[in-house]
């Protein structure tokens, strides 16, 4: 029996059109063998950011050898290139549009091409609105049968990245950065890891965190320590700071966003 190797999908298309099916259709009849998983179709349509954020947080826990077709693509049709690269054993296959940005951040770069040998799309030819089901899902499943990302194309001089502020520590008082993510429960994500504040992450901090001029409180080991519809902060899953809403929505209660300012002060 074949190897089965894992091919992950990475959309802002919903399930409730024939996008995503026409994908996994594609792939499989590449390679019949592999092992298909969904890690969102519900990315806000277009949003560059939350697919580079989604991807940095999924793509660590993957086996080696997997690939990862990233579909968040507002510019397809037009000059903007496809490419597939190798970050620390993995592949990922994506539109040169910055949603690579936070992956390239943290992993090595191993290996990269701009997608261009046609042998390697859909037979029936590259749609103009469709990259998705015409290019990003066959040449996934070809690289994750074997093809060296080498023999897509040549190597690109540079790539697009998003322009994302890095937190700033200011001495030892404080600590300035911004919401990257707001999730589906509507907590307010931060760019601030926990390894800028200087305590272990499982105790309670003595500093306190504010959503702009608002107080979300100090540090709190989980949500439910504080009482139901209270804010709170937190060093999250993910080793960053976090504000939220224990039953509720951060983000409805502050009325903030991506981009909002989350300040630590410390004691």
């Amino acid at each position: 029996m074949a190897k089965q190797r894992v091919i992950t999908l990475l959309t802002d298309f919903g399930t409730s059109d024939h996008y995503v099916a026409a994908m996994k259709g594609v792939m499989l009849a590449v390679m019949p063998e592999a092992t298909l998983v969904d890690i969102t179709h519900e990315l806000p349509p277009g949003d560059i950011l939350a697919g580079a954020f989604v991807l940095a947080q999924a793509l660590p826990h993957f086996p080696p050898g997997t690939v990862h077709c990233v579909v968040v693509d507002p510019t397809v049709g037009t000059d903007r290139r496809a490419l597939a690269a190798v970050y620390g054993g993995q592949t990922v296959v994506f539109p040169d549009n910055g949603v690579i940005t936070l992956v390239n951040r943290s992993r090595p770069l191993e290996a990269i091409a701009v997608v261009r040998d046609e042998r390697y799309f859909l037979s029936s030819g590259l749609s103009s609105t469709f990259h998705g089901r015409d290019l990003f899902a066959p040449v996934a499943a070809h690289l994750a049968a074997g093809l060296g990302v080498e023999r897509l194309g040549p190597q690109p001089e540079n790539i697009t990245l998003l322009e994302l502020p890095e937190p700033q520590r200011r001495g030892d008082a404080e600590v300035l950065g911004q919401v990257l993510h707001v999730d589906r429960f509507g907590n307010l994500i931060s760019n601030i890891p926990a390894t800028m504040l200087g305590a272990p992450v499982e105790s309670d901090r003595p500093c306190e965190v504010f959503c702009g001029d608002r107080p979300a409180g100090p540090l709190r080991p989980t949500y439910a320590v504080v009482e139901r519809g209270q804010p709170l902060a937190l060093i999250n899953s993910m080793g960053l700071v976090e504000v939220a809403v224990n039953g509720g929505s951060a983000a409805e209660h502050f009325g903030a966003g991506v981009g909002a300012e989350i300040r630590v002060r410390l004691a």
